[in-house]
């Protein structure tokens, strides 16, 4: 380590004309003073106040360091609940029992400190506890195949769908999160696509003792829709409204209700 010390003080000697010259090395400052005929050399041990990042110029205070993209993976849940529109041409259902449970996998590619992009993939669970809807003609034809049930004590009628879904946010942060985690405010804007693996339409006779099946041919296998979330940490609350018929038959000139508001656990 001398032979370096001194080596450096040799070359900055014979490289400088002026008096005096400072150089830094780490936190070792060199001073070699030259007058007249006489040298001197000095070695100063600086204390640097955040290793290994250099002082501000100015402050002496720790600089930022350069952002580095990175992922990020979490497992989710969440649970819904379809809010009943009986006045907007839909078949009413019971809010309270019309419900979405969600569970699966999230990722995040965190872009910037304030921006980042989120994909899910996830089963979700829909049930629609519907509260008249056999009283309507057209969907008595469609969905019972013309059975009539008008004048059969009907304990319950549900419609069911098991579906495997994907989907696409903006993640958008008003409070930066810290590294590899989920913590930050944040406002998610995108879409979901669901998959109906598993569909049917339930009628329970309580008079007779048994339940009526339909299978789900009437519904729509593919739906998407429109979500946005805004979350602390790792809860969310979540709205989703589905675009895309539930129905696929033209013959039925209402749907069910497409607006879902719940909660997300990350």
């Amino acid at each position: 380590m001398k032979k370096i010390i001194i080596i450096l003080g040799i070359v900055c000697i014979s490289a400088s004309a002026i008096a005096q010259r400072a150089v830094r090395i780490g936190n070792m400052e060199i001073m070699v003073r030259m007058q007249d005929q006489d040298t001197t050399m000095q070695v100063n041990i600086l204390d640097d106040p955040c290793p290994p990042c250099p002082p501000d110029n100015v402050t002496g205070q720790r600089t930022q360091s350069t952002f580095r993209r990175y992922s990020y993976s979490s497992a989710f849940g969440g649970l819904g609940f379809i809010l009943p529109d009986n006045y907007s041409g839909y078949y009413s259902i019971l809010g309270g029992n019309s419900f979405n449970f969600d569970f699966g996998s999230m990722r995040r590619y965190q872009l910037t400190r304030r921006f980042a992009l989120v994909g899910t993939l996830h089963y979700s669970f829909y049930n629609y506890r519907l509260h008249d809807a056999l009283e309507d003609a057209e969907f008595q034809n469609v969905i019972l195949n013309g059975i009539d049930y008008t004048d059969t004590d009907i304990r319950k009628q549900v419609y069911r769908s098991h579906n495997a879904a994907a989907g696409a946010f903006t993640r958008f942060y008003l409070v930066q999160p810290r590294r590899h985690s989920n913590k930050g405010f944040f406002i998610d804007l995108g879409v979901q696509g669901d998959w109906a693996f598993s569909k049917y339409y339930k009628l329970k006779i309580s008079s007779q003792s048994n339940v009526k099946e339909r299978d789900g041919h009437t519904f729509n296998p593919f739906n998407a829709s429109y979500v946005a979330r805004i979350g602390l940490s790792r809860f969310t609350v979540f709205a989703r409204y589905r675009f895309t018929d539930v129905f696929n038959s033209k013959e039925l000139q209402k749907g069910l209700p497409p607006l879902t508001i719940g909660v997300n656990f990350l």
